[in-house]
């Protein structure tokens, strides 16, 4: 298999989420779990999952940073969170990307076993790079843009839960496999990495930036429930979570009903 990387970075587009959607403003902070199970599950909180979920699901576009918070963190709470559990789909993917290039059919199996990896892992950013990449090779703008829009979304709720720089503000995922993909949406290349406490792991750079050394992620949610099964040998290989994207102008951002 030939290497295939994974650049989310090419996906970002600096001012283009200019409208309604995600306009909110979320203080740097490790999310409240207590406050995000109680509003999560309150049917009179605007955080209601369930409702939150929904729109989360149908594409809606205008669903703020605050909202991604709720969902990606409130996610560990609901009974389909598995996070030792790999998606068979993904895979499927990846051998498709194989190709030196694709064509409709391609891209729309693509699409397909997509929207398979998000039945299991609704915010994962490496499923949600694909669908965009795929929507935009087949001319579908409107689910393209909506993906960018889910996209933004997870990616900013991780970006808001620290500050990444040291063990008393880690980044927090919900899976291992997001560490390596939101670096990559940060164009950061690192190495491998290594635990350092019970639920903080340290990822240091390949190549130092303005003196950072590395970062560090809270993966304590994926243990604090017992895995179904044994959890799957983690992968040294996480350089093949992607695709390699060819430079598309952005697509246009007016609001999606």
């Amino acid at each position: 298999m030939r290497r295939i990387v994974f650049s989310l970075a090419v996906l970002m587009f600096a001012g283009v989420l200019s409208a309604a959607a995600q306009q909110d403003t979320v203080r740097t902070q490790a999310p409240d779990n207590d406050a995000i199970l109680r509003e999560t599950i309150n049917s009179a909180s605007p955080y209601y999952y369930p409702t939150l979920f929904t729109r989360y699901l149908t594409g809606d576009t205008t669903l703020t940073n605050t909202d991604y918070r709720y969902l990606y963190y409130g996610f560990v709470w609901r009974p389909e969170y598995k996070p030792f559990e790999t998606p068979a789909a993904r895979d499927k993917i990846l051998q498709i990307l194989e190709a030196d290039s694709l064509n409709e059919a391609d891209y729309r199996r693509v699409i397909a076993y997509g929207n398979e990896v998000l039945k299991k892992e609704p915010f994962d950013p490496g499923a949600i790079n694909f669908l965009i990449y795929a929507y935009g090779g087949i001319g579908d703008t409107l689910n393209e843009r909506i993906n960018y829009y889910r996209l933004q979304g997870v990616l900013n709720a991780i970006k808001s839960s620290g500050t990444g720089l040291s063990e008393e503000s880690p980044w927090h995922i919900i899976y291992f496999s997001h560490v390596r993909d939101f670096l990559a949406s940060e164009n950061i290349i690192c190495g491998k990495e290594r635990v350092i406490s019970r639920t903080v792991a340290y990822t240091p750079l390949l190549v130092k930036e303005k003196g950072v050394k590395g970062y560090y992620f809270d993966f304590g949610r994926i243990y604090w429930q017992r895995p179904d099964k044994e959890p799957e040998k983690r992968s040294s290989g996480w350089e093949f979570n992607g695709l390699p994207l060819k430079r598309r102008a952005a697509p246009s951002v007016e609001k999606v009903e």
